[in-house]
């Protein structure tokens, strides 16, 4: 079935010196990016630190000339300082919130030839196809983690690129992203070219005490040899008045090299995303019958991937 690897290189027009590299994806490929968000707040009503463990799983599920379909595994988990999580266990009685389950969030995206990023909305039975419904992606929250990270895909410019190029995006009702290509180094024995990306609120120079004054800042390094964003970070600040009170940091970096599942091992990662999505719109839509014992039926026969975190997901929300 897949003796022939079907390949999507996502691409904008190169010059002869320099150009954004190709990004590749091939039908079962899968990229495994780990890393933390930090918090932080010095506001007099809320003061707090947090910080989370990140791991963004990508998935490829099918890919053409035309675009990919990819399913994007977010989880994010509590971390906690080991002797103040015991203190307080001890103190409340109450378990720590660093041994909960993570949160996980599973979306499906397509990115198009022109590397356009949209929402991929299949109807049930799961089928994925060029008439798929595709909406636009959700803005990145400002006040709390991203539930849906999507940090290792690069909007790319429609025009040719050179060692200094800049361009922006847009995105709803913010205002656009600027980006910039830095320059091109060495990070941990591979070439990569690294990208900025900077978005900030109108008043966010020169706020009033009635502002809501923020500033995005993107940073990733695009590996040369394969097109693949290597790592990325970002940073999310709000200001009251004229101080930064607010700040999100994330950082985050391939742990693990494109993997290819082939045959049975691509059979069953895809059977768990199927499933997860499935029973997600069920439970969305209100009228499931049964979920629980459904998907306690599905897990009992079906081998276990690392995307069954997202089906157990579904399952604390329904049960």
């Amino acid at each position: 079935m897949f003796s022939t690897l079907s390949v999507l290189m996502l691409s904008c027009a190169m010059s002869p010196e320099f150009g954004l590299p190709l990004a590749r994806y091939a039908t079962g490929d899968e990229m495994v990016y780990t890393g933390e968000v930090n918090e932080e707040s010095s506001r007099l009503d809320l003061p707090y630190k947090r910080k989370h463990l990140l791991e963004v799983r990508v998935f490829v599920l099918s890919a053409s000339t035309e675009f990919a379909d990819l399913a994007v595994l977010t989880s994010l988990q509590v971390k906690e300082d080991p002797n103040v999580a015991s203190a307080a266990a001890t103190v409340t009685g109450q378990v720590s919130r660093a041994s909960r389950s993570p949160t996980v969030r599973l979306e499906l995206v397509r990115i198009g030839a022109k590397g356009k990023l949209s929402s991929l909305h299949p109807k049930l039975p799961f089928v994925l196809s060029d008439k798929t419904e595709t909406k636009a992606i959700g803005v990145v929250p400002l006040n709390v983690p991203n539930p849906s990270e999507l940090g290792f895909y690069l909007p790319r410019p429609d025009q040719p690129t050179t060692s200094r190029s800049t361009w922006k995006t847009q995105e709803q009702t913010r205002p656009d992203i600027a980006w910039t290509v830095r320059e091109t180094t060495m990070r941990q024995g591979a070439q990569v070219i690294e990208i900025t990306g900077e978005q900030q609120s109108e008043k966010w120079t020169n706020p009033t005490g009635t502002d809501d004054a923020w500033r995005r800042t993107e940073n990733l390094l695009v590996a040369t040899s394969d097109g693949l964003v290597r790592q990325f970070s970002r940073i999310l600040e709000r200001k009251e008045g004229i101080n930064v009170v607010e700040r999100r940091t994330v950082n985050c970096e391939l742990s693990t090299p494109p993997s290819p599942h082939r045959g049975e091992g691509y059979t069953a990662i895809r059977k768990e995303i199927e499933a997860a999505y499935t029973f997600e719109v069920e439970w969305e839509s209100g009228r499931a019958t049964r979920l629980v014992e459904r998907i306690d039926a599905f897990t009992q026969r079906h081998r276990e991937t690392p995307y069954r975190a997202a089906i157990e997901g579904v399952r604390r929300r329904a049960k």
